[in-house]
């Protein structure tokens, strides 16, 4: 019984589970000077729903990729059928979406039905729309950090993160594309890296690397002479310029994994260093 609940749990990918929360709680509270936690805080959970139960109908559709690729994944593991993973997945929508009405901001309720409907399409067609899965990723983290700035009236101060987690989302998701290409191969998945190779992957994720540069160049020119703009530069843009420097000189899927594994860390670290800079 106990190991089933935390499989349950398990399945929501915890870590990246309190991290859609943390962007919400980000979007709302970024630049601005205070605002009553409650209302934030619902919607954090709200968003984080919603992502859990795209984790949970991603892992349900990717299952026989999973038994290749990522054997001790909940499923493979035997620990929950996967028709009881689907029917969780969709009452996790389902919870987030009537948390958002309880929020009683039109775009926020939008914004929760259609990100819902989005994860459960990239679940179910990722594996053949290639770039344009990648793209719905992207889309979808950024627009986490868009839903909690409804709640404070801080689109403009969110809409900057939003940009920078949009380009950062698709060089890992790119580098992720990598890591998974055997189990998406046994499946005639048509990712990137299969119909274009690792190399010429690498070379579009720097195009967004670029992005991702002028981003912050554009969003913090106040900052050009002061520590924490060096610290951005160097701290995190030159960080995943030299992972993905290593990745097409050395196009491993160990390396991919070990790759898209610190830019977990890296993106966290970015939001600290803005957070710091307020």
């Amino acid at each position: 019984m106990i190991q089933t609940l935390f499989a349950y749990i398990r399945i929501l990918r915890p870590l990246n589970f309190l991290f859609v929360l943390i962007a919400v709680l980000f979007g709302a509270y970024y630049n601005i000077s205070s605002y009553p936690l409650p209302y934030p805080l619902l919607a954090g959970i709200a968003a984080a729903l919603i992502s859990g139960g795209g984790y949970v109908i991603n892992d349900y559709y990717d299952y026989s990729i999973d038994m290749i690729n990522r054997k001790e994944r909940v499923l493979p593991s035997g620990l929950i059928a996967p028709a009881k993973a689907k029917y969780y997945g969709i009452c996790l929508f389902v919870l987030g979406i009537i948390i958002s009405i309880f929020l009683r901001n039109p775009w926020m309720i939008a914004i929760a039905v259609f990100n819902s409907v989005l994860l459960f399409i990239y679940a179910m067609k990722s594996k053949r729309i290639h770039f344009w899965g990648n793209l719905l990723v992207a889309f979808v983290t950024a627009s986490t950090f868009i839903f909690g700035s409804f709640i404070t009236n801080n689109l403009r101060n969110a809409l900057f993160v939003g940009l920078c987690a949009f380009f950062y989302t698709m060089i890992r998701e790119f580098v992720k594309d990598i890591e998974d290409k055997n189990g998406d191969k046994s499946v005639g998945a048509k990712t990137l890296p299969l119909l274009w190779g690792d190399k010429k992957t690498l070379l579009l994720a720097l195009l967004f690397w670029i992005g991702f540069t002028l981003t912050i160049v554009w969003g913090y020119p106040e900052l050009y002479s002061s520590e924490f703009f060096i610290l951005l530069l160097v701290g995190i843009v030159f960080l995943i310029l030299i992972d993905l420097i290593i990745l097409i000189t050395k196009p491993l899927i160990k390396t991919a994994k070990y790759s898209e594994s610190f830019m977990k860390v890296h993106m966290l670290v970015f939001l600290i260093i803005l957070w710091t800079a307020q």
